[in-house]
């Protein structure tokens, strides 16, 4: 069954199978919480090492605001992650796709900012910003909603930088997925898997301040891919096979 699945799934390709659906306003509660429950259920059957949980720990405790970053492709078990009482503020685009992801994040009680990091994001960074100063937790996906992939908009370090906050970075890695044929080529997490979720350093308001902003953004693209590598490295090490 599994297999004829993924067939399936490898035909549709491009997510053709939500294009006709995801235009009609009814449908989005339904296949958000049909998409919500499939994420809870992936993330709660899968067995996971979790690396640097301390990290936004200590940041919870001391009452310290951060700003999270994560790629698009890594998005699915993200919001199943946040166990902390305070609401994480999840920036989402205007497009068809952010109206989704926004309507799917309301069932983890994330609250939606809708805009961009991107030049025309001015509204959406000053929101940001305010949310930010006023002790909220922001989650940006920086390479959303239609990439390059793996590239980070510049307005999450202008957003951390005059918010004197630090970014925090996340990503994971499974033994058993089915990645779309999509730009972000997005990971589908099967259930009854194994994982490895890793926070990597943070990147402090200080080392911000003395890094121009391409040097920021280097730094921040690099910190994310070196959580997704460390996930990697940790799951192939303790299972080999193929992963994510």
């Amino acid at each position: 069954m599994a297999g004829s699945l993924i067939k399936n799934l490898k035909k549709i390709g491009d997510r053709d199978f939500l294009k006709k659906i995801r235009y009609q306003k009814f449908f989005e509660p339904v296949v958000a919480k049909i998409i919500s429950f499939l994420m809870r259920l992936s993330y709660l059957t899968t067995r996971w090492k979790v690396i640097g949980e301390d990290i936004p720990e200590k940041y919870h405790r001391s009452g310290k605001t951060f700003v999270v970053c994560m790629w698009h492709d890594r998005l699915m078990i993200a919001p199943c992650v946040w166990k902390w009482k305070k609401r994480l503020h999840v920036l989402a685009s205007s497009h068809l796709d952010g109206r989704l992801m926004a309507r799917i994040v309301e069932h983890f009680s994330m609250p939606a900012v809708f805009g961009s990091t991107g030049k025309n994001g001015i509204a959406a960074a000053r929101k940001l910003i305010q949310l930010v100063k006023n002790g909220e937790y922001v989650a940006i996906i920086p390479d959303g909603p239609k990439g390059p992939r793996h590239k980070l908009a510049p307005g999450v370090v202008t957003v951390a930088k005059l918010s004197n906050v630090d970014i925090l970075t996340y990503s994971f890695c499974v033994k058993r997925y089915f990645r779309f044929n999509s730009w972000d080529r997005f990971i589908w997490v099967w259930p009854f898997n194994r994982g490895v979720m890793v926070w990597g350093t943070p990147i402090t308001s200080e080392e911000l301040r003395q890094m121009s902003e391409r040097e920021a953004v280097e730094c921040v693209e690099a910190r994310i891919n070196a959580a997704s590598q460390k996930a990697h490295e940790i799951l192939m090490y303790h299972n080999g096979g193929k992963n994510a």
